[in-house]
């Protein structure tokens, strides 16, 4: 170290006596921690419970608890429920406008979709979701395999477990929006909807999303 950086050293502590600046240092046990909530798993884990419930089905002889089969089906739903100016969209183009009284957008759920969901080949996708299934399957509420859900046909299949049902029972009673919100999109979408469906669906009606173009929100309201 020189003479110089010695006397700017002095210089800096002499400002911080001067101006009777206090360094504190929290313990750690006491510190706060934030997480954004796009980062929080129980966010978005607690969401995923609620779609599952409502969006899913269940099917004698492949499987007994909510279901939902199809990984960009999946996606998709949880797109419109996290963009849902683009729910809105859906449902001017099913014809059934009644259910537009349903969606109450609020003006911060008007911003154009800017997120890594619009940014994949086939679809909406969160590059998170395997994170927060493990998350989830580790926190015995869901169970996730690939599997048969026809005589036929298979598919990835998220399932609710016995105490993810009662986990989403309980959620249900304060998430009157979300809940309305889902219950549009089994009304547009019926429970046989297939996975290629979707995906033709969206390439139809949203090919912008498949671009990986972001997505806006003009000419909905």
């Amino acid at each position: 170290m020189n003479e110089e950086d010695e006397i700017n050293i002095k210089d800096f502590f002499e400002i911080l006596v001067e101006n009777e600046v206090k360094m504190e240092t929290v313990p750690p046990e006491l510190r706060t921690i934030y997480v954004d909530p796009d980062d929080d798993y129980d966010f978005h884990s607690y969401r995923i419970l609620l779609l599952i419930y409502i969006c899913g089905t269940t099917r004698d002889g492949f499987f007994t608890t909510p279901t939902i089969y199809g990984r960009r089906k999946f996606s998709f739903y949880d797109f419109l429920i996290r963009y849902p100016f683009y729910l809105v969209r859906v449902i001017e183009k099913s014809k059934k406008p009644y259910l537009l009284s349903l969606i109450n957008l609020k003006d911060y759920e008007k911003a154009e979709a800017f997120s890594p969901m619009v940014r994949y080949i086939r679809g909406p996708w969160d590059h998170r979701y395997d994170a927060i299934f493990n998350y989830m399957i580790s926190k015995n509420l869901i169970e996730v395999k690939y599997d048969y859900y026809s005589r036929t046909q298979k598919a990835f299949l998220i399932s609710l477990t016995t105490f993810g049902i009662n986990k989403v029972e309980e959620i249900k009673e304060f998430e009157s929006e979300w809940t309305a919100r889902m219950e549009v999109i089994s009304e547009i979408f019926s429970e046989k909807t297939t996975n290629d469906y979707i995906e033709k669906y969206i390439e139809k009606e949203f090919p912008a999303l498949i671009l990986g173009y972001y997505g806006v929100s003009e000419n909905v309201y």
